[in-house]
């Protein structure tokens, strides 16, 4: 392993660290992978079935039960993916940081086989790091809208399925004025008040919005801005619920607030109103990838395909629930009618972010200690 490797390797090491400290306040996991489970495919079952569906081979299907890691949509999926191909799947949800900090401290021994979160970035890191399967075509990749598509990265390490904003600009308009509202991403950090939003080590939606911030405006500018802001009044929370309540209650006046989270506290009828800003909204991509050391190929391999269906993905845009506040990004499928229908994003390249990563989530983690 040469020395550049070896540093890399080192600096994510202390990073899992101090990702398993800072999630401590998080989420837990619904569920903790023990010893897999099996199921009973035979020739004539609803997996085997499923194999002949999805193109995938049934030389793969070794009956063993999959965990799925992930945070928004794995609880709802899980047992849908096992109604309609009997593949045994096993929901394990996390928070971001909390899925990454699992899958670090498992490198000896890995439990999880597909991994479904927010942030192309991290998941990037993993592939550069060999974490991930990679190579594999997904027959249902042809189903990808031209935006989905040129988020496909070239060694196939993952696959986009929607993309949100990691963060809107939320006030609460009790304490804020429609005149007095930041419009803008400068605006925000020039605010005159208490601001905030989620830790970029915790919440997976978090470490894609700071790093737009860094791609947009260079790291040494946008560590001078947030020094300032930390300087005036800067709230960091674990997640972007926290953030809301914070919100209402007035500790902070304005949040830069997770799309769902923000839609949901106004279509509830609080206090709070929603900006889209015109140069675009911090951009937080869904992606799927399958672990190499998948227990089960088969079924790893129909979970993608199933998430890249446009049944499935117009399923997830028409739940009750305000995640399904997304870009849908197979051909054909609606988003929700109350989004803003022409925002835009802001996605640095996936090598882009994960690059930096460990740089701007321990740079960020110093300033908030401070």
């Amino acid at each position: 392993m040469n020395k550049k490797k070896r540093m890399k390797n080192g600096a994510f090491t202390a990073l899992a660290s101090l990702i398993v400290l800072l999630s401590a306040c998080g989420q837990q996991p619904s569920a903790n992978p023990g010893e897999a489970g099996r199921s009973e495919p035979g020739s004539t079952s609803a997996a085997g079935q499923a194999n002949v569906q999805t193109g995938v081979d049934t030389a793969e299907d070794t009956g063993k039960t999959i965990y799925l890691y992930g945070n928004d949509f794995v609880d709802f999926i899980a047992p849908k993916f096992t109604e309609e191909t009997g593949y045994k799947v096993e929901a394990v949800h996390y928070g971001g940081g909390e899925a990454l900090a699992k899958i670090e401290a498992e490198q000896g021994n890995p439990q999880w086989d597909v991994l479904m979160m927010d942030g192309h970035g991290s998941v990037r890191n993993l592939a550069d790091r060999d974490f991930l399967l990679t190579g594999w075509e997904p027959e249902n990749l042809g189903n990808l809208s031209q935006t989905g598509a040129s988020y496909v990265p070239d060694d196939l390490a993952y696959y986009p399925v929607g993309i949100h904003a990691a963060a809107l600009i939320a006030y609460n308009t009790t304490l804020v004025s429609p005149e007095k509202a930041p419009k803008t991403w400068e605006e925000f950090f020039a605010y005159e008040g208490p601001v905030g939003h989620a830790d970029p080590a915790v919440a997976a939606p978090a470490y894609p919005l700071v790093s737009a911030f860094f791609q947009k405006w260079g790291v040494e500018e946008a560590e001078k801005k947030y020094a300032q802001r930390f300087a005036d009044g800067f709230h960091v929370y674990p997640k972007n619920g926290p953030v809301g309540k914070a919100l209402l209650s007035g500790e902070i006046e304005v949040a830069a607030l997770q799309e769902h989270n923000a839609y949901e506290l106004k279509l509830a009828g609080e206090p709070v109103e929603v900006i889209w800003p015109e140069e675009g909204a911090p951009g937080s991509l869904r992606v799927v990838a399958i672990s190499k050391h998948t227990k089960n190929p088969a079924a790893a391999k129909a979970f993608v395909e199933y998430m890249l269906k446009p049944e499935t993905q117009q399923m997830l845009t028409n739940l009750e629930s305000t995640d399904s506040f997304f870009t849908p990004l197979a051909e054909g499928v609606s988003a929700r009618s109350e989004r803003e229908p022409n925002g835009t994003f802001l996605l640095p390249s996936a090598e882009w972010a994960s690059e930096h990563e460990v740089t701007i989530k321990t740079w960020f983690a110093d300033q908030s200690v401070r």
